[in-house]
């Protein structure tokens, strides 16, 4: 069990690089809001800054906001973390779970930190109608809630 817990941070540190490495490339080759890379019939890469949360909801306002942004991921990380701690029983599906969510979480904190904002780049659609953009944090902490959500679910049953 306790090689699970090593493991989970090894795939957090993982992704937050993923993460972070993506942004970086985007940051330095694509003006914000104004240039994409066609990447197929359904996929742009393109450069977005997202002061809201998932799907741009409370994009906005004041710095406020941030720091509440900010202190919720905080906060959900270390729930994740205490769950870690106490769980006795850490599957497969729940080392990954745990491990994307933190690496994810982490990607995205370490954005509204230094950027003030996250930054998402990876802009799927279907002729005019596009899937609010997102990055490889969102991606991992997607991932990982539905595998984590699963697995508990069928343990409960």
């Amino acid at each position: 069990m306790k090689k699970n817990k090593y493991i989970t941070f090894i795939i957090a540190g993982v992704v937050w690089c993923l993460d972070q490495i993506t942004k970086w490339i985007v940051i330095r080759h694509l003006e914000p809001y104004k240039e994409k890379i066609k990447i197929g019939p359904l996929l742009n890469i393109i450069h977005i800054r997202n002061s809201g949360i998932a799907f741009g909801l409370w994009a906005g306002g004041n710095s406020g906001k941030q720091i509440f942004f900010i202190i919720f991921t905080l906060v959900a990380i270390m729930a994740i973390l205490y769950y870690l701690y106490r769980e006795t029983r850490l599957t497969l599906p729940k080392t990954w779970g745990c491990g994307l969510i933190i690496g994810g979480a982490l990607g995205n904190l370490a954005d509204r930190i230094i950027y003030g904002n996250v930054i998402d780049f990876i802009d799927c659609h279907l002729g005019g109608y596009h899937w609010p953009a997102f990055n490889i944090a969102d991606s991992a902490v997607t991932i990982g809630t539905i595998l984590l959500f699963f697995q508990i679910y069928q343990e409960r049953r």
